[in-house]
């Protein structure tokens, strides 16, 4: 399946697009004039570093970085977003996955510094195709979820259509065939309706790569071939040939053993003749669907070679430890973004109480000092007698301060997880209410005239991603952790093993949450979540008679 960034992105970047030969020639001229100006030498870097993505990446990632250093010199902060995205996307082609991820991130700051809704959007998609490569599903569909949001924002159709495309890829990586499939059709009909060629031919080269999967392989043969025809308009030779292997492994299924070579023959032509680093993912697919040819026509040394030569490839091309540093890097990231939100909170009161402290004793000082003009007029025993008594109320009033911070303190945990649950059980109950809303309003479907439906289905669309979306869950289990950071902690002091999910679920049925309510809050199934009770359980090894709530309330 088509997922590398450079067509996405050309589609993209308005101000990296080179449409001809005669524009990459201007642009190599432009940039050996002596005296142009800064900015325009930054823009023409850039276009050849876009230009040469795909094909020469090295000769890409130089101009790109020539473009930073300029950019940085001249302190024009959108061009060194733009420029290290542009560094983002080479080393994602030349599987670098650290350093893309980098780039990116840096240039994403960068972009919300300027407040360049597009440009952030611009991050966000190439963010989603670093996890998406490095087969972090779950955080490549959290950025092209933000890249669709700011397009729609921006009335930017066409490129909204490509991230439709995006998310779809990210659904059927997960295994969500059924909701990649949606998602291809959104993006075909964006596509056609705005004449972007291009992401036609990669929603109906994808649609054909699920109907595949669905085995109906007829159906995905006339994708298959309608992608092609539109392809072969480009100069794009590995989508070409990404295609031509879906169609071969389409035919050795109907077996169709001729066309299956023939097809795989033209595919690796078209790979050998690209130097891109992507193109082992296409050399990859050739060879997987040609040791199955041989091996269904018992063809036994053939396909015993063609198996050898898949597995050098895909050892080359996956590490482990590159996906592994990917997901460090990511919650090193999540884990400052939110040091810094509790120390900045932190800053806060501390400041307020500052402030309130220097108020109480300037209070203080104020009576005092009233009470010495006051006293000067008085007998030196009264005087002495009036001040025994302000000490006095003040010791008091001290010792009942302490009492009251006491009793606080003492119950202060107490209130927080009472706080907490009541608010896990308010948003169980909203979704649980949203969820009904809109069975209920899908029952209406049919009585809303015809004209009417698609906004109709736009709005309960809309209402289902808020609820998917579950942003209040996001600031709940973020507030949970931080109220039970110690029973966290010596939760995992005894069981090391235990994953960020089962954490949450622990603190969860610790504030005596009900199996509804927890999968309400966490929109899954109640089914799911007796699932995750009976692993916890395992994992305790706890017997069938004890009380999982009980368990966890001694840590």
């Amino acid at each position: 399946m088509y997922s590398r960034v450079p067509i996405l992105m050309v589609l993209f970047f308005s101000w990296s697009l080179i449409h001809a030969q005669g524009g990459v020639e201007h642009a190599l001229r432009q940039i050996k004039v002596k005296n142009i100006l800064p900015l325009e030498k930054i823009k023409y870097l850039n276009q050849l570093a876009t230009h040469y993505l795909s094909d020469s990446t090295n000769l890409s990632l130089s101009y790109a970085s020539e473009a930073y250093l300029l950019a940085l010199k001249n302190d024009t902060k959108l061009w060194q977003a733009r420029s290290l995205i542009n560094l983002a996307e080479g080393y994602l082609y030349n599987d670098n996955y650290d350093q893309a991820l980098n780039y990116a991130f840096t240039a994403l700051d960068i972009s919300t510094q300027q407040k360049s809704k597009v440009d952030i959007a611009t991050c966000n998609t190439t963010l989603g195709w670093i996890f998406y490569d490095s087969e972090n599903a779950e955080f490549a569909m959290q950025y092209h979820r933000k890249a669709k949001e700011l397009l729609l924002q921006l009335k930017e159709i066409k490129k909204a259509g490509v991230a439709s495309n995006a998310m779809g890829l990210t659904f059927y990586a997960k295994g969500q065939v059924d909701s990649a499939q949606i998602y291809f059709e959104e993006a075909l009909r964006i596509a056609q309706q705005t004449k972007n060629h291009a992401g036609e031919s990669s929603a109906l080269n994808n649609l054909g790569i699920c109907f595949s999967v669905k085995k109906n392989y007829h159906q995905a043969l006339a994708f298959f071939e309608q992608s092609l025809a539109l392809k072969k308009n480009s100069n794009d030779l590995l989508r070409q040939a990404e295609t031509l292997n879906q169609m071969a492994n389409a035919l050795l299924e109907l077996k169709n053993y001729q066309k299956t070579a023939l097809y795989l023959q033209q595919s690796r032509a078209l790979i050998d003749q690209s130097s891109s680093n992507a193109r082992k993912e296409n050399l990859l697919d050739n060879l997987g669907i040609k040791a199955k040819l041989y091996q269904e026509q018992y063809q036994i040394p053939e396909a015993y070679l063609a198996l050898k030569q898949f597995m050098d490839v895909k050892n080359e091309i996956n590490s482990q430890v590159r996906r592994e540093s990917i997901a460090t890097i990511k919650l090193k990231r999540e884990t400052q973004e939110t040091e810094a939100k509790i120390n900045k909170l932190a800053a806060q009161k501390e400041l307020r109480d500052f402030q309130r402290n220097m108020l109480s004793l300037i209070l203080v000082l104020l009576i005092i000092i009233g009470l010495l003009l006051y006293n000067r007029f008085r007998q030196k025993q009264k005087k002495q007698k009036e001040l025994a008594v302000v000490q006095q109320k003040l010791m008091e009033k001290e010792l009942e301060n302490v009492m009251l911070e006491k009793n606080v303190l003492s119950s202060k945990l107490e209130y927080k997880n009472s706080e907490l649950k009541n608010s896990a059980l308010y948003i169980a109950q909203r979704n649980e209410l949203i969820r009904q809303l809109i069975d209920e309003l899908n029952t209406f479907m049919e009585d809303v005239r015809k004209e009417s439906q698609n906004k109709f289905r736009q709005f309960l669309n809309k209402i289902q991603y808020k609820l998917e979306l579950n942003e209040d869950v996001q600031a709940f289990n973020l507030a949970a952790d931080e109220i039970h950071k110690d029973f966290i902690y010596n939760l995992i002091q005894v069981f090391p093993d235990l994953s960020e999910n089962e954490l949450r679920l622990c603190s969860q049925i610790r504030l005596n949450l009900s199996n509804k309510d927890v999968a309400s809050l966490n929109n899954i199934s109640i089914k799911a979540v007796e699932m995750a009770r009976y692993r916890l359980r395992k994992h305790f090894n706890l017997k069938h008679e004890d009380n999982l709530h009980e368990f966890l309330g001694r840590f």
